[in-house]
């Protein structure tokens, strides 16, 4: 897409800043011998690596992108799988497991310490008949031009830098992409570009469109992660800046639409990776799935992206894959079920790896809970009187409840969502942050611990967590459920109330599948403020919301009601 305004940049970070871990441009190869520990503690290698440091990708415009190249030392050609991101090949880059708490769960012994950030290891898939080239993206380090925040002109990119690397001497011509995050949704732009020598993708958790997936959920603008990510990229040159063109283009528009790919043009399998956990990643890796046409498969995993990422039985499962379609091996991979969902259970034991055909699973039906305003609670049938019930803006008790209380075991999965009569006092405009969450049979919310930090680095991640406004390490443990909207952006067009008006609005909350037994209650919570904290610590939440008052309607002509489907 050809956009017909300019793009706001900033000034990358200097690739001298000391925490971007800069090495220095040095074009070369070295062989890595078999047995050697890069880092204290770090698995050894498991065969002589021979890598090519700073090779040039030559793109359509003439831009030279920069990469590194981590392949068996063999005679014979294999197949490659590609690393495509602006944080920086292995060893650069701000971001390390190093920098979490216990590594968030990831042994240093499980890896080399030749991987990129949240990208493959290349000691293991050297060791397994593969070569792994890390892509420092447009602008990123020496990677020429400027940085592109998510976009088409990464997947163009992605496409030359594609059809460069088959063209190398130790290249099968098979090449897969894989990755965490970024990795992820740079995959979705590029296959839909359609690289020739592209055989299959791999993204694992990764938001497909940037607008309704972070910047603008529910039209509410939130840009304290994505102003992280940006403070963490280095070039020579500039970076994009999306916080500046949402000041802007606050709707959706042609520069928030060239960031969303065209998933019905991919034509490779892919092994999708998704979870519930992840505020950034949950909405989009689903969707990104359900629009896929290809061949697919969906894996929906219990913890967090990391721990899973390195799990040696997953990675040993992304192997087969890669395995069936680079190299072509009979594996019976494809009669892996096409999907395997987590059903997270907190305060008793999580079902993972469940098989299924589809997410949500065959035989889910839909099921009705209207608000009762009256009385607080969720009930299967509406009340036919009217009620209403408020909130204030000011003070810690800006939310209210509604309980719901189960008479037998049941799962809650996919997307539910809540249609709600509400009005707003003192403006005329209103935030709805909606929360669904699991609480025991005396009333207590139980949380999903999404991964072990240890209770050591715990104890010295709670003063920074508290110094943010946090009450629970909620970066580690997962409540349930939730949506976003502004009241005005309800429709296609800005619809702001006015004084008194009743008006409805539809929230669809993030997928789920979380099982509550008989007598545990569902909790829905309404609120003029996010529960959730952001993903990293320290980062700013959206302003607070002007006005005194915001009121919820039930009952009679108020049908206020969340659907959800039940298994």
């Amino acid at each position: 897409m050809s956009l017909d305004f300019d793009i706001r940049t900033r000034p990358a970070k200097p690739v001298e800043t000391p925490e971007a871990g800069y090495k220095g441009f040095n074009p070369g190869s070295t062989v890595l011998k078999k047995g050697v520990c890069l880092e204290k503690g770090a698995m050894p290698l498991p065969c002589d690596i021979i890598h090519d440091r700073d090779i040039v990708l030559k793109m359509r415009d003439g831009a030279r992108l920069y990469a590194d190249v981590f392949r068996p030392a063999a005679e014979d050609k294999v197949p490659a799988i590609v690393n495509f991101s602006p944080y920086g090949k292995g060893g650069t880059g701000a971001f390390t497991l190093g920098s979490f708490p216990n590594r968030f769960g990831v042994p240093k012994n499980a890896l080399s310490g030749l991987q990129a950030w949240e990208a493959n290891d290349p000691a293991y898939w050297c060791g397994c008949g593969y070569a792994i080239v890390q892509v420092d993206a447009r602008g990123a380090f020496d990677s020429e031009g400027d940085i592109i925040y998510f976009g088409s002109g990464e997947g163009r990119d992605g496409h030359d830098a594609i059809e460069e690397i088959a063209k190398l001497s130790w290249c099968s011509g098979k090449i897969g992409m894989s990755g965490n995050s970024w990795l992820a949704i740079v995959q979705w732009r590029i296959a839909a570009e359609r690289p020739p020598h592209l055989i299959a993708i791999a993204p694992w958790e990764g938001l497909t469109d940037p607008y309704r997936d972070v910047f603008a959920r529910g039209g509410v603008p939130d840009t304290g992660f994505p102003e992280a990510v940006i403070n963490k990229l280095y070039g020579r040159n500039n970076v994009e800046d999306p916080m500046a063109m949402l000041e802007e283009c606050p709707y959706f528009d042609e520069y928030w639409a060239d960031k969303v790919p065209d998933i019905s043009k991919i034509d490779v399998p892919a092994y999708v990776v998704a979870s519930y956990t992840n505020p950034v990643h949950v909405t989009g890796t689903f969707r990104g799935y359900a629009l896929l046409k290809s061949a697919k498969w969906l894996r929906v995993h219990n913890t967090v992206e990391w721990p899973d990422f390195y799990d040696p039985k997953y990675t040993e499962d992304l192997r087969r894959f890669f395995d069936k379609y680079l190299y072509g091996k009979d594996n019976g991979w494809e009669n892996t079920p096409p999907v395997r969902m987590s059903i997270l259970n907190p305060g008793h034991n999580d079902i993972v790896d469940k098989p299924e055909n589809s997410f949500p699973p065959e035989g889910a039906i839909y099921r009705d809970l209207f608000l009762n305003a009256s009385i607080k609670s969720l009930e299967e049938n509406a009340a036919e009187e009217e009620a209403v019930t408020s909130y204030s803006l000011d003070g810690s008790g800006s939310y209210v409840d509604f309980i719901y209380r189960f008479k037998k075991d049941t799962i809650i999965v996919g997307a539910p969502v809540l249609n709600v009569w509400v009005s707003v006092e003192g403006h005329d405009d209103g935030d709805l942050y909606i929360h669904m969450q699991k609480l025991d049979k005396t009333g207590k919310q139980l949380l999903h611990q999404t991964t072990d930090i240890g209770l050591k680095h715990g104890r010295k991640l709670l003063p920074l967590l508290y110094k943010v406004g946090m009450k629970k390490m909620e970066l580690l443990f997962f409540g349930g459920a939730d949506g976003i909207l502004r009241l005005s952006r309800r429709g296609e067009t800005e619809k702001k109330t006015s004084k008194g008006e009743i008006v409805e609005a539809q929230i669809e909350l993030s997928p789920i599948a979380m099982s509550w037994h008989d007598g545990e209650q569902l909790r829905l919570r309404v609120s003029s403020r996010p529960v959730k904290p952001p993903a990293l610590p320290g980062i700013p939440r959206p302003a607070p919301q002007k006005g005194k008052n915001h009121f919820i309607y039930t009952g009679g002509k108020y049908p206020s009601k969340l659907s959800v489907q039940i298994i």
